[in-house]
C-alpha cells in the first residue's frame, strides 16, 4: 500500500524515512547515475526534503518498492529553483492546492501487489492521494513519452513550454490534473479495486490537522463498489 508521510513527521516514521532514503539513492543514483546526489552513506535526500515535502513510499511489507514526493509551489521546489530555464522566461502556477511531483519511480521488478505490477500501483496511488487530500493541480519535468503515459492513463496534462535537452535527454514542463474519472481509467486500465492508499500507517494532510478520509467507494466490498464518474459519461 502507498503511505503517506509529511515532512513534518519524517521523525516519528524514522524506519520508513531511512527506508525511503536508502532505495532513492539505490535507483536515482545507482541505477540511473546521478552522480551529484550520490552520498557515502547511501542516503539519497536533497534540499527539498523540508517539512513540508509530501512523501508517498510504496511499502510491500517492510520494503519500500515504489516511491514519489509531491512538493508545494508556493515553497522552493525544483522547476522554481534547479529548472526555470526549461520556461524559457514563462511563469509557471502556483498555489495552495497545487504541487510539484518529483522522484517518482517504481523498482525494476515482476513483483504485484494482488496481482497488479507494483509502478501501476505508484501511478494510481498518486492520484488517489491528491483526490483524497484536496490537491488540484500538480507540475511535472519530464519526458515526452511520460506525458503520453500520463494522458492515456487518465491525467489532464496541459504542456507549459517546448520540450528543452538536459543532459542529454529531452524534458518538458506540464501540468497534471487528477479527477474522479481518471482514477476509474487507472483503476479499468490495470485491473485494481479499492483505494491502494494506506492512511492509517502514517497520515498526512498538507491542509490542516484532520485525518485523510478515504474516497468513499474504497469502502465498498472488494469488487462490487460502483465508481463514482463525472457528469455527462
Amino acid at each position: 500500500m502507498l503511505a503517506t508521510i509529511l515532512g513534518a513527521a519524517t521523525h516519528d516514521c524514522f524506519d520508513i524515512m531511512e527506508r525511503v532514503w536508502r532505495f532513492r539513492h539505490r535507483q536515482f543514483v545507482e541505477r540511473l547515475g546521478w552522480d551529484a546526489c550520490r552520498r557515502a552513506d547511501g542516503r539519497e535526500i536533497d534540499q527539498f526534503d523540508g517539512e513540508e515535502a509530501i512523501h508517498l513510499p510504496l511499502l510491500v511489507a517492510s520494503d519500500v518498492v515504489g516511491y514519489s514526493r509531491l512538493l508545494p509551489t508556493l515553497k522552493p521546489h525544483l522547476l522554481s529553483d534547479v529548472y526555470p530555464h526549461l520556461m524559457d522566461g514563462a511563469d509557471w502556477p502556483r498555489g495552495e492546492r497545487i504541487f510539484e511531483w518529483t522522484r517518482c519511480i517504481a523498482e525494476v521488478s515482476d513483483q504485484t501487489i494482488a496481482g497488479v505490477p507494483i509502478s501501476h500501483i505508484l501511478m494510481t496511488g498518486v492520484m488517489e492521494y491528491c483526490l483524497v487530500s484536496g490537491i488540484e493541480m500538480l507540475l511535472v519535468e519530464t519526458h515526452p513519452k511520460l506525458v503520453n503515459l500520463l494522458m492515456t492513463t487518465g491525467w489532464e496534462v496541459m504542456p507549459l513550454a517546448a520540450p528543452s535537452v538536459l543532459e542529454g535527454s529531452l524534458i518538458l514542463p506540464i501540468t497534471a490534473r487528477p479527477s474522479m474519472a481518471g482514477l476509474l481509467k487507472h483503476h479499468e486500465l490495470y485491473g485494481i479495486t479499492g483505494s491502494v492508499l494506506d492512511l492509517e500507517l502514517a497520515p498526512g494532510n498538507p491542509f490542516g490537522p484532520s485525518p485523510l478520509a478515504r474516497l468513499a467507494f474504497a469502502d465498498e466490498p472488494h469488487g462490487t463498489h460502483q465508481y463514482p464518474r463525472m457528469a455527462g459519461e
